[in-house]
Order: structure tokens, then sequence, then C-alpha cells
């Protein structure tokens, strides 16, 4: 693999890791940050995502179908990286 294997930005404050190519932005859910969540709460999220964007489509509420579609890809990219982007952040943040 060519590269580094973990990237960060940041973005009008909001940060962003690249884990081997795919983007993973740290998202806002009500009071909780992404990267914060535990995997199994990850994964409720992500859930939730697809069952919300289905019935936006099934409305037919596209853009609004589309962007979560685009949360639910982003929370699936966290989930499938889970373990690298937390020993990321624990590294990071025992540095600081």
């Amino acid at each position: 693999m060519k590269g580094k294997l973990i990237q960060v930005s940041a973005t009008a404050g909001i940060l962003s890791i690249k884990i081997q190519g795919r983007e993973i932005i740290n998202e806002r859910i009500g009071d909780e940050w992404l990267f914060d969540l535990t995997f199994a709460k990850a994964i409720a999220y992500k859930e939730a995502f697809w069952h919300e964007a289905i019935q936006e489509s099934s409305i037919g509420n596209y853009k609004g179908a589309r962007e979560l579609r685009a949360s639910y890809n982003n929370f699936n990219r966290y989930v499938a990286h889970y373990e690298q982007a937390q020993i990321y952040i624990y590294q990071n943040n025992k540095s600081l």
C-alpha cells in the first residue's frame, strides 16, 4: 500500500480521518460526535440512517435520502475501520 496509512485533515473545524484512502468525517449527531461513539452505537446509528434514507426516498424526498445515504456511508466506513480510528484518536489524545 502506497502513502500514509492514516491521514488527518480539518475543514471548517470538522475533523476527518482518511484510512486506506477512505475518508471518515467526524459528524455530529445530536450532542455526540461520531468519533466518540462506541462500536455498537455507531452500528445502531448507521442502520437508522439507512432506514430513514429508504423512508425519505419512498415519499419522494430524494435530496434528503441522498444526504442520509451519505451519512450512512460515512458511518459504514467508520464501523469498518473502527479499531484503527480509535487507536489513532487515542494515541493523539494521549500526546496532548
